[in-house]
């Protein structure tokens, strides 16, 4: 394994990161985790040298109104002898930190979850452009304030798929921030808040962790024909995941990149390909290949979703994550093997359709995509 300082934390940070975002499950419910393989991927990854655990408050739930599974799941592992070997970091609804009692009670339930009496890396989770300004005026600094000075707080961050000018407010309005985790990666250099808030952290000293490394798995696996030629036309014969993770590692103001691995086998794989990860390794032909990438994926791609299941659950059933991918897949894909996927092994239930335009996934959603209009493209394309 390979280690970067993250920021002015004083962590050693391994460069790959263990998020448990999407752990690996015994059915749909993303409740119901499967222990035995996560308790082996986990047991994997400290004893090949990954430090760096990342859960959230709602991680692996049915509905983000309440706690998920994985803060609790971490805790019990991480603890049977693992916890002075790792940090942890965790995240608390930003979207819901609107008094001191909810801030002061949940943070205590967190460190009951993950089993500490001290959280590593305590974020404030995913703040949005459109409402910043009502949590900070509720009093969000002051909670922060508090929660370092009792000790249960040792080092405060956040994260955010916002503007790069919400960036740099939160920045202005609070200077003891010290890690940021935002989304990179070749397909998303200008947004969430791309290349130019991964710089901005750097120059301020602080940590940088990236989430989304892969996009949910698509810059991974079943590429667009269109995209494998632009690959297999470099003299580099790597893997389209090497290409990814390269692109970050690449990146002297990157110090960690998380990934959510849902099997022993990315485990593996992923610790792997640190073997050959350095600042720098990308020479300019390398770089025109990423760019001719992204080009294509810019003409190919219609719905930006990540699979993150913010949106989720729909009070509709609509699994809408599987609805945008199986139209994406679609549309640059094999189209009738992909329709197979969303007509005949999707429940009709589930299926688009069943949108009602209600709105309530939209403000959820950290790729701000009009879920309801999108949805309504999905059922023209399918025909249902």
């Amino acid at each position: 394994m390979k280690y970067r300082m993250l920021g002015k934390t004083g962590i050693s940070a391994s460069i790959l990161g263990f998020g448990a975002m999407r752990l690996p499950l015994l059915d749909e419910n993303p409740e119901h985790v499967d222990i035995k393989q996560t308790e082996a991927m986990i047991e994997y990854a400290v004893n090949n040298g990954i430090n760096m655990f990342d859960t959230a408050w709602v991680y692996h739930t049915t509905d983000r109104s309440k706690p998920g599974v994985s803060e609790t799941i971490l805790g019990d592992i991480l603890s049977s002898g693992f916890h002075d070997k790792i940090h942890i970091s965790t995240k608390m609804p930003s979207w819901e930190i609107k008094s001191w009692e909810y801030f002061d009670s949940t943070l205590d339930k967190q460190l009951e979850r993950l089993k500490t009496d001290q959280i590593d890396l305590f974020f404030i989770h995913s703040i949005k452009d459109s409402f910043y300004a009502d949590i900070k005026e509720k009093g969000l600094y002051e909670f922060v304030d508090k929660a370092l000075s009792d000790g249960r707080i040792k080092h405060i961050c956040f994260s955010t798929h916002g503007s790069y000018e919400l960036l740099n407010q939160i920045l202005d309005d609070y200077d003891k921030w010290e890690c940021v985790l935002t989304q990179l990666n070749y397909l998303d250099e200008m947004d969430n808040p791309g290349l130019n808030g991964l710089k901005k952290l750097n120059k301020l000293g602080l940590g940088t962790m990236i989430m989304e490394p892969l996009r949910g798995g698509k810059l991974a696996q079943n590429q667009p024909v269109q995209v494998q030629k632009i690959f297999e036309n470099s003299t580099k014969k790597y893997k389209p995941i090497e290409w990814a993770f390269n692109y970050l590692w690449d990146k002297s103001e990157v110090n960690c990149v998380l990934s959510g691995m849902n099997n022993l086998e990315q485990v593996k794989e992923n610790i792997a390909l640190v073997e050959n990860a350095n600042i720098g390794m990308l020479d300019d032909e390398d770089k025109q290949v990423l760019y001719d990438v992204k080009k294509e994926y810019d003409n190919l791609i219609n719905i930006p979703c990540t699979e993150c299941n913010y949106c989720m659950p729909c009070p509709f059933g609509v699994n809408i994550p599987k609805c945008f991918r199986e139209y994406n897949m679609d549309v640059i894909g094999d189209q009738s093997l992909n329709s197979v996927q969303y007509k005949f092994h999707m429940h009709e239930d589930r299926q688009a359709h069943n949108c009602v335009n209600c709105k309530k996934c939209i403000e959820s959603c950290p790729q701000n995509i009009d879920i309801p209009k999108q949805l309504e493209i999905v059922k023209k394309h399918f025909g249902a």
